[in-house]
């Protein structure tokens, strides 16, 4: 029985269509579709009813998929656990991240970190939204903010800060605000997500919390495209520190309560590499992550950078 038909039989059975996985994967939908059909023909049994619209499992596939995931699990792990005894770290390195911290950062880091480790090839997916790790089959994922409970080990890479900012040109032209409450009556900038587009959270030196709503001129669920947008003078911007941070140091944002700290939803703003919690962790996994941390200390990221771990 091939790995490979087992594992796709598994992500169909989990995510309940062809399609999806085939998109998954990047492949035609007839590719999933063959290969569950040669599972089913060497089981000699249907795994899953179809109709023009939707598949649904069969009381067998129940059966095998309660069965095979902790073989599954057990199997892949034992082939990382060979390959790493070849000379290293090596083999195919899935990650997930941001898009902009992707291409703000990660673009950056990759090549620097393929040439160190030729035998580990990345493959890097660029998504706002939170993967499946392990049903997507990601080997790590960069996650903003607090994470939620779960089986997956997370260690933490770097502390951010978030600055509600504007451009010079926008600040002459409206006059600068002299209180958070003012942000109100303001053009901002925002991201269309839940708990991001309506509502800045500032904490003053006294740690006396306020809640500030926030009317949106201008939304994009890309920083990338939302920094332009305030270097252009559209409105004020809440950003983090890793993707405007040489805007404030060079003058071309300005921080308009530099006595505040300020964030969309969360003041936990640390950035994790977060895995799947394992007997065995890839080496290509630890280099990686190891890789992070030298980087962000090399480049001076000082306080903000965590040189502790955490599990979750």
């Amino acid at each position: 029985m091939k790995l490979a038909n087992l594992e796709l039989f598994e992500e169909v059975y989990r995510r309940g269509s062809f399609s999806a996985v085939a998109r998954a994967r990047n492949v035609a939908p007839s590719v999933i579709s063959r290969a569950i059909a040669a599972l089913e023909a060497e089981l000699g049994t249907l795994l899953f009813y179809r109709t023009t619209r939707k598949i649904a499992p069969t009381e067998a596939a129940t059966v095998l998929a309660q069965e095979i995931e902790q073989h599954l699990d057990a199997l892949r792990s034992l082939h990382t656990i060979v390959a790493d005894t070849a000379g290293g770290p090596s083999g195919i390195l899935r990650i997930s991240a941001s898009h902009s911290f992707g291409i703000r950062h990660l673009s950056r880091i990759i090549p620097a970190f393929c040439a160190e480790y030729p035998k580990v090839k990345v493959q890097l997916s660029l998504t706002d939204r939170i993967v499946d790790i392990v049903g997507e089959r990601f080997d790590l994922a960069l996650r903003h903010g607090p994470l939620a409970d779960s089986a997956l080990i997370a260690r933490p890479i770097l502390r951010t800060r978030y600055y509600a900012c504007a451009s010079p040109a926008y600040l002459a032209a409206t006059g600068s605000p002299s209180d958070p409450s003012e942000l109100s009556d303001r053009d901002c900038l925002t991201f269309p997500l839940p708990g991001f587009s309506d509502v800045w959270r500032f904490r003053n030196a006294d740690g006396q919390e306020t809640e500030v709503p926030i009317r949106s001129a201008m939304s994009a669920n890309s920083g990338l495209v939302l920094r332009d947008c305030a270097l252009q003078g559209l409105g004020v911007v809440l950003l983090s520190d890793w993707l405007i941070g040489e805007d404030l140091a060079d003058g071309r944002l300005i921080d308009l309560f530099p006595d505040h700290h300020v964030t969309p939803s969360n003041f936990q703003t640390v950035i994790s590499a977060v895995y799947p919690n394992r007997k065995y962790t890839p080496q290509k996994v630890k280099a990686f992550v190891t890789f992070l941390q030298q980087h962000f200390n090399a480049a001076g990221a000082g306080d903000a950078l965590l040189h502790v771990s955490t599990g979750r």
